[in-house]
């Protein structure tokens, strides 16, 4: 068992990991108006995220999608994403890697 506070995980630039390994990586994303997260992808590894506050817009390859709060969208791997928060209050939201693979991020530019 394990128990994690989200107060006690560090925050780099809006991230924060709440378990990096052994077997998945998830943590929570918060995005102020005008915050946005560049482009990339995971060659080995799908991701899904969940919106728990306000609206993220995720910039895919050839299209910008606005998720919702209490929606979800699943990535596959190589599908390239960047986050962007288009609105007037914070955005928040889990991300959950399936596979802990640290190394696993190619920046698109």
């Amino acid at each position: 068992m394990k128990i994690i506070s989200e107060e006690e995980q560090p925050v780099h630039g809006g991230v924060r990991y709440m378990n990096r390994g052994p077997d998945i990586d998830w943590g929570l994303i918060t995005l102020q108006p005008g915050e946005e997260k560049p482009a990339h992808f995971h060659e080995y590894m799908g991701e899904t995220f969940y919106v728990l506050q306000g609206i993220m817009t995720f910039k895919l390859e050839k299209e910008e999608i606005q998720i919702p709060m209490g929606s979800a969208i699943r990535l596959e791997a190589n599908e390239s994403h960047g986050l962007e928060n288009k609105e007037n209050g914070p955005a928040k939201l889990i991300f959950i890697k399936e596979k802990y693979l640290p190394e696993d991020k190619i920046n698109c530019t």
